[in-house]
């Protein structure tokens, strides 16, 4: 026996996505921009380089005379202050040997950059050689860290030959490392 009452299924016409497919490719869509979205803060909240820079990056002014790395500072907004100058050895005097905060730094516009320019190299006096050998002489003076010029010769009855009897520049002298001192030594044999 047939029924009297029919029982149709509804379905969607065909290539048209059932109700409960379409539920679910929106509850994927609306969970992948929360996703995408809570990244993107995360990021932009703990990133530790900032995204939207307000700051500039202080340049390395190592090397650079003082003015020059002044002129450079205030091209960007930073404030300058020169601490006191410090001896360097290889160094020229005033240019920059030491910078606060150090090169590649991200500072606001306004902050104040240190630099630390050159004293020039540190200045040694002149050993006391009279009555040295012309030998040990040298010797002192490399340790002193000065290079020996030119040997002068003179006569001196009263001393040994070969002895020093003094300096050029004369002893106790300031001069850079570096420099050349000339020997006067005794030439005369008894």
């Amino acid at each position: 026996m047939t029924s009297p009452f029919r029982f149709r299924r509804h379905t969607p016409p065909p290539g048209e996505p059932s109700p409960g497919r379409r539920r679910l490719v929106r509850d994927l869509a609306i969970i992948a921009v929360v996703a995408v979205a809570a990244f993107v803060g995360a990021v932009l909240w703990l990133a530790p380089v900032p995204i939207f820079r307000k700051e500039q990056v202080v340049p390395r002014l190592l090397g650079l005379g003082l003015d020059s790395a002044r002129q450079q500072l205030a091209a960007r907004g930073y404030r300058v202050e020169t601490a006191e100058a410090r001896e360097h050895p290889a160094a020229r005097r005033g240019t920059v040997v030491w910078q606060d905060p150090p090169p590649e730094t991200a500072l606001p516009a306004g902050a104040v950059v240190t630099l630390t320019p050159s004293a020039g190299a540190m200045q040694v006096p002149v050993p006391e050689l009279s009555g040295v050998e012309m030998r040990q002489a040298a010797k002192i003076l490399a340790a002193a860290g000065f290079r020996l010029g030119g040997v002068d010769t003179v006569i001196d009855r009263q001393r040994e030959t070969g002895m020093v009897l003094g300096t050029r520049p004369p002893a106790g002298s300031v001069r850079s490392p570096g420099e050349e001192i000339e020997l006067i030594v005794n030439g005369a044999s008894r």
